[in-house]
């Protein structure tokens, strides 16, 4: 197998092959290297809008009409995006060697699958990038985003890392994967880690492992609101900074 220098994050988009059905955890990695336990949540299809399923349930809710916020790693968006992969990846079957657990498959090449997936992390940095303070942002991956040339495969968001947003119009619910950014002053940042996993061979050009490509979407406070446990749990945040306050 040709070897492959490094690899490549695909170009976030702006909002504007059935996949299996998650969320059922388990363990990557573990294989020569470090060993974490993940929660896929596979995209309805390639390129079709929407996670298969809220997973262990939904943590906010939104109906149609939205005011969307543009999102892209661009100029003349609200919320500018930049990214960083943090390699070598965790799990990489198709060539082993490369990732933090070389063991994987005893070493072999092989195709990854949803038992056995490509597992991949990268620090993402969100910046206001417009004149005011936007409130309670919540930051959503919508879909998978089809390039000519590059394969329909299965892509899941990691439940233990990302929320979970219900959001329904007058003809359909779908599910996105959801960050709570609080709030952003004008040219504020907020950074999370996004986990990338992929049940298929990711294609190589030029020796760089390509992958998948994302589109992202974000909404103010104003328009969704949080699960009941999620809003309490808020809550008891703010009692116990302002009791620490109070006392200090």
């Amino acid at each position: 197998m040709k070897a492959i220098r490094n690899f490549v994050l695909l170009t976030i988009v702006a909002f504007g092959a059935a996949a299996p059905v998650g969320a059922t955890p388990i363990t990557v990695g573990g294989a020569g290297g470090p060993s974490l336990e993940v929660d896929p949540l596979y995209f309805a299809g390639y390129g079709v809008f929407g996670l298969s399923g809220p997973g262990t349930g939904a943590n906010y809710f939104a109906s149609s009409p939205v005011t969307w916020l543009s999102v892209a790693n661009a100029a003349g968006v609200d919320l500018q995006v930049t990214q960083v992969l943090q390699l070598p990846p965790i799990q990489f079957p198709q060539q082993p060697s490369l990732s933090q657990n070389p063991g994987t498959n005893g070493g072999v090449p092989s195709t990854a699958t949803t038992a056995q997936p490509v597992v991949v992390d990268s620090m993402w940095t969100v910046r206001n990038a417009t004149d005011r303070t936007l409130d309670d942002i919540l930051f959503l991956i919508t879909r998978t985003v089809p390039q000519p040339g590059y394969p329909a495969l299965d892509v899941a968001l990691d439940d233990n890392l990302v929320g979970v947003l219900e959001y329904t119009t007058a003809t359909s619910t779908r599910y996105y994967g959801a960050i709570p950014l609080g709030d952003l002053d004008p040219g504020e940042t907020a950074t999370f880690t996004m986990r990338y996993i992929v049940a298929g061979n990711l294609p190589v050009i030029d020796s760089r492992c390509l992958l998948p490509q994302l589109a992202a979407a974000a909404m103010e406070g104003e328009y969704y609101v949080p699960e009941p446990t999620t809003a309490l749990l808020v809550a008891l945040g703010f009692v116990s900074i302002a009791a620490r306050r109070r006392f200090a």
